[in-house]
């Protein structure tokens, strides 16, 4: 079944978005939880079934690898993603499963490259419906002030053996689940986190050698930590004290519905 359209929540954009920010020198990845619906309005046979993708949430991973411009996905953190799915799926009664990935593409095209296509073709060989979602951040023309960020859907095509991508269209619509926006919103504070251990597993690794390496790794390690709380730690906070808000204003109009239908 062709995937014609993605519906991506909200939540999951913020997650995905937030994550993708995190960082200026590498690529981030993460895993996308969700389901798929035959649109069979624009069908006119059952062999030509095309389908529609709903992304309800995100599964931030470790990275092994750190370069600039690959990630990896290990069988482990997908198994692990998995059983994520699974458990969500029970909670919303919906057919929750890992449905895609997403990366981040700092200070270049949006565009997936050779290795993004290729790897996005083995996804697909072991689910049809598997889609790719790309973040590039950090992109500032020599004539603007602020940096840019898009967002690019897309699975992998073998026209006459040769590999390339089918864009896909996707739209961001409103969650309104709590469960599912409480499981992003979980994502979301996990990411400080995940990077911490990844420079912690940096630090032990370079630990060692004479005293100098010694200064200059704890010296890296510290300036890491710095970043870390004040391009991700604090926008964190900020998401999760508006979320609070959000659920106040929510209560409170609840208690006003309430006094009113108890009045009547």
């Amino acid at each position: 079944m062709a995937i014609q359209k993605v519906f991506i929540k909200s939540s999951a954009y913020l997650t995905c978005l937030s994550h993708a920010l995190s960082t200026e020198t590498e690529e981030i990845m993460g895993l996308l939880l969700g389901y798929v619906e035959p649109n069979l309005n624009l069908s006119s046979s059952m062999e030509d079934v095309v389908g529609l993708s709903f992304i309800e949430s995100v599964v931030i991973l470790q990275r092994s690898v750190r370069q600039a411009d690959r990630v990896e996905i290990s069988p482990l953190q997908l198994s692990a993603a998995t059983l994520k799915a699974e458990k969500l799926s029970v909670k919303v009664s919906k057919p929750i499963r890992v449905l895609g990935w997403y990366h981040s593409h700092p200070h270049i095209t949006v565009q997936p490259s050779h290795v993004d296509i290729h790897t996005q073709a083995n996804y697909q060989a072991m689910d049809p419906d598997f889609i790719g979602l790309i973040f590039s951040v950090f992109q500032q023309e020599a004539n603007e002030k602020f940096a840019n960020s898009s967002m690019i859907c897309f699975q992998a095509v073998d026209v006459d053996g040769i590999l390339s991508s089918r864009d896909i269209a996707v739209n961001i619509v409103p969650q309104n689940v709590p469960v599912i926006i409480g499981h992003c919103l979980k994502a979301l504070t996990k990411i400080p986190l995940t990077l911490f251990n990844e420079e912690k597993e940096l630090k032990e690794k370079c630990y060692g050698g004479d005293s100098i390496s010694k200064i200059h790794n704890t010296s890296v390690f510290t300036r890491a930590m710095c970043q870390l709380i004040e391009c991700c730690e604090m926008p964190c906070i900020s998401a999760v004290t508006a979320y609070e808000k959000f659920l106040l204003n929510q209560l409170h109009r609840l208690q006003l519905a309430k006094e009113i239908l108890e009045t009547h």
